[in-house]
């Protein structure tokens, strides 16, 4: 799979630098996210060793990979976005050069392609992937990745940082008082939304994190969904509401990731769960 600079070549067909490319959850009970998740979405799963990665699982949705899973190295469970990259050296370096710091370097990933995990300035730890030829990723489908926002006690580091290393232009949305919520393009195509926390809210303990949506089918319905991810051993964080994008609610799961869950069919007034989540338990 070719990574192309975005204005440089069509986008059809092509995944353009700086779009998500992979999720991967590092869990602190590996089983029981398998199990969960299983459950809630009926992901299967391949188990992969390799000497230089370790072991991780790719979790496959009707044949198709949509997420990876790894052991967690602490105490903390938490899921991370990969955004895709033609180089993934000459990104790191890049992203050195504006402020971040590498937290997993360079490394080579079978099936899935050449990776490396970062800090940037605003905090925020997220991943780069160089996909290889034989790479796929499901997305826009019942859970799969839907949308990922970027929640940030520094918002216009955040902004800064990720404009200048993939280009991204912004367009702002919300109301004064009520939200800083700004959407990042890759030409036309909106890839990611940048999420300003509510001050009220924030703590001495407040990180910034990711939250990524998977979908729901609408079938069953996000309410529906909710009270599935209870009986598997989940909690919610953010009751079901609507927004512009869809019926939402937000969940830990069992190991205590956080992950938003969205029908996209329903769609009601503005709002992003980041907002009507107090970022601590």
């Amino acid at each position: 799979m070719a990574v192309v600079v975005p204005g440089t070549t069509p986008p059809r067909w092509e995944l353009y630098a700086g779009m998500p490319c992979w999720i991967e959850l590092i869990t602190t009970n590996l089983d029981r996210a398998r199990e969960f998740y299983a459950g809630l979405f009926e992901w299967e799963y391949e188990t992969h060793t390799d000497p230089a990665s370790g072991e991780h699982v790719i979790a496959l949705r009707e044949g198709f990979p949509v997420a990876s899973l790894r052991a967690a190295s602490g105490d903390q469970s938490a899921w991370r976005l990969y955004l895709a990259t033609p180089d993934c050296a000459a990104s790191v370096r890049a992203a050195e050069a504006l402020g971040a710091a590498v937290t997993v370097p360079v490394s080579t990933v079978p099936g899935v392609g050449t990776r490396a995990v970062l800090v940037g300035p605003a905090d925020a730890e997220f991943g780069l992937l160089e996909p290889e030829e034989s790479w796929q990723f499901d997305v826009g489908l019942p859970g799969t990745l839907m949308w990922a926002e970027l929640v940030t006690i520094k918002a216009q580091t955040a902004d800064h940082f990720f404009h200048e290393l993939f280009g991204y232009t912004a367009e702002q949305f919300g109301t004064e008082h009520r939200s800083d919520y700004s959407v990042w393009y890759l030409g036309d195509e909106s890839v990611l939304a940048r999420v300003s926390m509510i001050r009220e809210f924030i703590t001495e303990s407040t990180r910034p994190h990711w939250l990524l949506y998977l979908g729901v089918d609408t079938e069953i319905g996000t309410d529906e969904l909710v009270r599935r991810a209870i009986g598997l051993g989940g909690r919610i964080r953010v009751d079901p509401y609507d927004s512009s994008i869809g019926r939402v609610a937000v969940l830990r799961d069992p190991t205590g990731a956080r992950f938003a869950v969205i029908d996209s069919s329903q769609a009601g007034d503005f709002g992003t769960a980041a907002n009507y989540d107090p970022y601590e338990d």
